[in-house]
């Protein structure tokens, strides 16, 4: 695996197939993540695992199933101790959905 220390370069394959990224752009590696799980496994996990949780290694292309984000990432973290992982929850727009208020009254909060 060959890292770049320029961000601006993003993510790109090499001669070899493998990712040349900056690791630390969440950005990067949740649109490389999206774009193998569209490429290699939406098709196929979106008819047999509809509602399960996958881990795909961005460096690998490897994915892990769990029927929780936790048991997904805990065996792709087993299997590939330092993967860099993206997680969806299959069939969903997100792994995780998050709501908030702009104008809400938050009191009941510090009661």
């Amino acid at each position: 695996m060959h890292y770049t220390d320029n961000p601006a370069k993003g993510f790109a394959g090499d001669e070899k197939g493998m990712v040349v990224m900056e690791i630390s752009n969440p950005k990067a590696v949740a649109a490389l993540g999206e774009q193998i799980y569209n490429e290699n496994f939406r098709a196929e996990y979106e008819v047999k695992y509809l509602g399960k949780f996958v881990a795909i290694d961005i460096q690998s292309k490897i994915s892990y199933l769990g029927d929780s984000a936790e048991e997904a990432l805990d065996k792709a973290r087993k299997a590939s101790p330092n993967g860099v992982f993206h997680l969806i929850k299959v069939g969903s727009t997100g792994a995780f959905r998050v709501s908030y208020t702009s104008n809400g009254n938050l009191d009941w909060l510090f009661r």
